[in-house]
């Protein structure tokens, strides 16, 4: 009994050579080496050249901060025996606060903005580590804020005004807005923390909530702090910004056919 060979593929000899494709990134390679041959050059270079710019970033903020903290020790001296000092650290920090959740809010849509394919923006992975920074920012900016207003006594908000809505001394309606932001910010916090484990469906409406968190800090700003007319101004030039940003987004998703980013 014989056995038949099957016959071999003819090869077109005038058929353009197939190059190997780039392995997508997070998937091993076939021979189970763990590096990609063909991108391995490329994943080197992107992570020198982010661990370059995290250092530069890390230098600048380093830099400015103990250059501001110096001259802020040396005009405002006197402050450190005053006792005001608790109030007055209250809401700085809480100016700061607001000023980093703003741009956070405003990154966060601009991450999901269709103009962003359109037109000169940093790389993906640029803008989510400034989203992810400044949300740190925030928290710790946050942090300080609370600590200085209920240990303050001058206003009476105290711990317990501080972390139970309207059961606070000073502008009751006002503080328990703030209180509410923090919860809502804890929660955005914590699930943004467990993306991975408790997956998109879970964490991606409730991070969608920002705008919300957003326009309660705005109303607690000013109504229990926006007593002089710069901070007034303030307030009014970043509430209008997030909400011009966030119009925009929503017309152009509305007239645009591309699909916006999707964040697993």
């Amino acid at each position: 009994m014989s056995v038949r060979t099957p016959p071999m593929p003819q090869v077109d000899p005038s058929a353009p050579a197939v190059r190997p494709r780039s392995i997508p990134e997070g998937f091993p390679p076939p021979d189970g080496s763990g590096v990609d041959p063909v991108d391995e050059g490329g994943s080197v270079q992107r992570m020198t050249e982010s661990a370059l710019w995290s250092l530069f970033t890390l230098c600048v903020v380093t830099a400015l901060s103990m250059l501001v903290g110096t001259l802020i020790a040396e005009r405002n001296a006197s402050l450190l025996h005053n006792k005001m000092l608790p109030w007055i650290l209250g809401r700085g920090l809480g100016t700061a606060c607001y000023l980093a959740l703003t741009a956070m809010v405003v990154l966060g849509i601009w991450l999901r903005h269709p103009w962003r394919t359109r037109m000169w923006s940093p790389r993906l992975e640029e803008l989510l580590r400034a989203h992810v920074t400044l949300a740190a920012c925030t928290i710790t900016l946050l942090a300080g804020h609370l600590t200085a207003i209920a240990l303050d006594h001058y206003a009476g908000v105290g711990w317990i005004g501080t972390f139970v809505p309207w059961h606070a001394a000073y502008r009751p309606t006002a503080v328990a807005l703030g209180t509410l932001a923090l919860y809502a910010v804890v929660l955005i916090a914590a699930t943004a923390a467990l993306a991975g484990a408790i997956g998109r469906r879970i964490w991606f409406p409730i991070h969608t909530v920002s705008a919300t968190v957003f326009g309660l800090t705005l109303m607690h700003g000013l109504l229990s702090g926006s007593d002089s007319h710069a901070l007034r101004w303030m307030y009014v030039v970043t509430g209008a910004a997030v909400v011009a940003v966030q119009v925009s987004r929503w017309t152009a998703c509305y007239g645009s056919t591309r699909p916006v980013l999707e964040l697993e």
